[in-house]
């Protein structure tokens, strides 16, 4: 019996912006199992229900993940390499 590990196979930017770039609802997904693979959990409040805000802005929209108890806001990309790619970002989601 081997004890390699598995590891999931990459994939290029490019591939990735074909997947998500046309569904927001995938791409939101994504981040939350990425972020929260347990299932979301309040940092401040430990709650684990929530609401999906979208935020409108002059020139990108959001979305964050509200706490349904303290209403305490997540960003999806906050803590992950994402944060400063907004260029890549919006491309995709």
């Amino acid at each position: 019996m081997s004890n390699k590990v598995l590891k999931p196979k990459k994939a290029s930017l490019y591939q990735f912006t074909q997947k998500y770039s046309n569904n927001i609802d995938n791409c939101i997904e994504f981040f939350k199992s990425m972020k929260w693979p347990e299932g979301f959990s309040c940092d401040r409040c430990g709650c684990h229900k929530y609401y999906l805000v979208k935020r409108v802005g002059k020139t990108k929209t959001s979305y964050v993940l509200e706490c349904d108890s303290c209403h305490k806001q997540h960003s999806l990309l906050s803590g992950t390499i994402f944060r400063v790619a907004r260029l890549i970002y919006t491309s995709f989601c």
